[in-house]
């Protein structure tokens, strides 16, 4: 089976400015996908030639096996001279920027506007809205909405035609922690109830780690990095962190037995990778030398401070 989104050597360029350079990335289906980078990096470029929107000057893109750009099947429009397939883009359902609904209509009207854009039955409207859990709010005007019911029927808009690939330009963008955690729910939960294949661009690392099964780091035009999540997890490194009434005298005593430790700045010890053996070793230490432990626990490196840590070097 083909991957959902593979990209072959993509390159595009804006004057005298390499945006993509030779980028080549590839979407397994059934995936929920992130796409990191800090600004500049060329995420949006990506996912503006990813939709149609812009296309690449050089390179490959293939949805579902159907190539994106093409002069030899039906045309839906001309990029820039590009030919784009209109096979391969009746594959993707897409959200970019701040969603684009009308206030004065309900929910359902608002859909059916789409449904008749795509030649769909108004069947469509009542699963898309069960899919994001907005089906008791149909009737309702689309004004009256949360932040996050807006994204959510934005994001339903996207899915009418049940696309096998959603792609989605910072999806939690302004919303609150309620509606965050709303949009991470329905995103982790797509590939299994629609069988949607989800590939999203964003800032919010922390909810990465929550709800993508795979990521990748675009840095200056190309990719820096990729990993399954939980291969990533897997291969940071822990540390543990106790809590002591007497910091430097703890230090002291650890440093003094060859653990590679720190003192942080809220107090807190720090000691590079253990075992379970050493932490024994470790709480005994220091209540031989009169340092009273209050707790004692390990860490991981987030994915926020290992992308900071990536950037700053």
């Amino acid at each position: 089976m083909p991957d959902a989104l593979m990209l072959s050597n993509i390159s595009k360029s804006f004057i005298d400015k390499t945006v993509l350079d030779e980028l080549n990335l590839a979407v397994p289906y059934g995936s929920v996908f992130a796409f990191l980078g800090n600004n500049g990096e060329g995420k949006s470029t990506t996912i503006r030639i990813l939709t149609g929107l812009a296309s690449p000057d050089n390179g490959e893109v293939v949805i579902c096996g159907e190539p994106l750009f093409s002069r030899h099947r039906r045309l839906l429009r001309r990029t820039h001279g590009v030919s784009v397939n209109c096979a391969a883009l009746s594959l993707i359902g897409g959200l970019i920027d701040a969603p684009s609904l009308y206030p004065n209509l309900t929910a359902a009207e608002f859909l059916s506007i789409g449904c008749r854009i795509k030649g769909l039955s108004r069947s469509e409207i009542a699963r898309v809205l069960s899919v994001v859990s907005l089906q008791s709010s149909a009737d309702r005007v689309v004004a009256t909405f949360s932040l996050g019911m807006k994204q959510r029927l934005a994001i339903a808009h996207a899915l009418l035609g049940n696309p096998k690939l959603l792609i989605l330009d910072e999806p939690t963008n302004g919303l609150d922690p309620s509606g965050i955690r709303d949009i991470r729910k329905l995103l982790a939960e797509l590939p299994a109830t629609t069988g949607t294949t989800v590939f999203f661009s964003t800032h919010n690392l922390d909810e990465v780690e929550k709800m993508a099964t795979r990521f990748a780091v675009l840095k200056a035009g190309s990719i820096q990095f990729e990993s399954d999540i939980t291969q990533w997890k897997a291969s940071q490194q822990q540390c543990q962190v106790i809590e002591v009434a007497k910091p430097q005298q703890a230090l002291a005593c650890l440093t003094g037995q060859g653990f590679n430790a720190r003192l942080l700045d809220n107090g807190l010890v720090e000691i590079d990778t253990i075992t379970r053996e050493q932490q024994a070793a470790i709480h005994r230490l220091l209540i031989k030398h009169d340092v009273e432990i209050y707790q004692s626990y390990h860490k991981k490196q987030s994915l926020e401070q290992w992308f900071t840590d990536e950037h700053t070097h």
